[in-house]
């Protein structure tokens, strides 16, 4: 059933925290379509209802999850840092409400981790509702990314190499690849790594505060991959470029102008495809 606090099952090896904002009707879905994934894991699962409204709680009522409730709404990046604060195991998985799990075991995505060291985010493949696939990672951009972005370079006829290696053109690929930065919908990594960059930044309260996690941790000497035998369904919302000069609009450039800021005229770190595990492996 679920709980609105108390304990963790004990010695979990997997914290999956789910922010639930208004996402109610995903919530069961969800956490429902996670049991194949967690085969070989024990697990803990937490979703923080950002809302006052306690309508998470009923949501999952049934499911063996704890819910924090949240008396005013916060950040994605507080969220994240209280849902990993309230866990113990030493592996932790950011999810949205908005997905639901399809193919692959998280067992085999901690075992890759555990293998390579030097990687210190995990993203998955994800798939719009017609199946097809989404872009969920991208180098580091410049500030000329996202301004051509508001001017609709998604669906320009010709776009400019800039551009066009700044979203890095995915393919099918089958196995793990390096990446820069990786949605927030799916981040898988340790425990201590995140605590070692610490956490997230609550100063974004929505928006590229998955991007600067990726840039801490590089600086870190730490890489971000995506590990494509893992497939969720996503149910890709992006509120802030459907309804300009919305909230959450104001929220998607009020962050993009703290990440650009301090790193004006600084070249973002190399993409990270080095050996660690002493087999020419990634």
């Amino acid at each position: 059933m679920a709980h609105e606090s108390g304990g963790h099952c004990q010695d979990p090896d997997l914290a999956i925290v789910i922010i639930s904002h208004g996402h109610d009707a995903m919530l069961p879905a969800c956490i429902a379509s996670l049991q194949p994934a967690l085969t070989e894991l024990s697990s803990e699962i937490v979703v923080i209802d950002n809302l006052p409204d306690g309508a998470a709680a009923k949501a999952v009522a049934g499911f063996d999850v704890h819910v924090l409730r949240n008396d005013r709404s916060v950040g994605f990046a507080a969220n994240v840092n209280r849902g990993a604060a309230a866990t113990t195991a030493p592996f932790l998985l950011f999810l949205n409400p908005d997905t639901e799990h399809r193919e692959g075991r998280l067992i085999d995505a901690i075992r890759f981790l555990d293998e390579h060291p030097r990687i210190g985010l995990l993203g998955c493949t994800l798939v719009s509702e017609n199946g097809t696939l989404q872009q969920n990672f991208r180098r580091f951009p410049s500030p000329a990314v996202p301004i051509a972005r508001g001017f609709g370079a998604e669906h320009w006829p010709w776009r400019p190499a800039w551009y066009t290696r700044a979203t890095m053109p995915m393919g099918r690929r089958a196995t793990p690849f390096a990446v820069d930065w990786i949605f927030g919908a799916f981040l898988l990594m340790r425990r201590a790594d995140f605590e070692r960059v610490g956490g997230m930044d609550e100063r974004y309260r929505l928006y590229y505060e998955d991007v600067d996690l990726a840039w801490r941790l590089r600086r870190a000497g730490l890489a971000t991959w995506i590990f494509p035998a893992i497939r969720f369904l996503h149910v890709h919302q992006r509120a802030s470029a459907r309804r300009p000069f919305s909230r959450a609009w104001c929220w998607h450039v009020g962050s993009a102008l703290r990440y650009f800021a301090p790193r004006v005229g600084h070249a973002p770190p190399p993409l990270m495809e080095p050996p660690d595990n002493g087999d020419g492996g990634p």
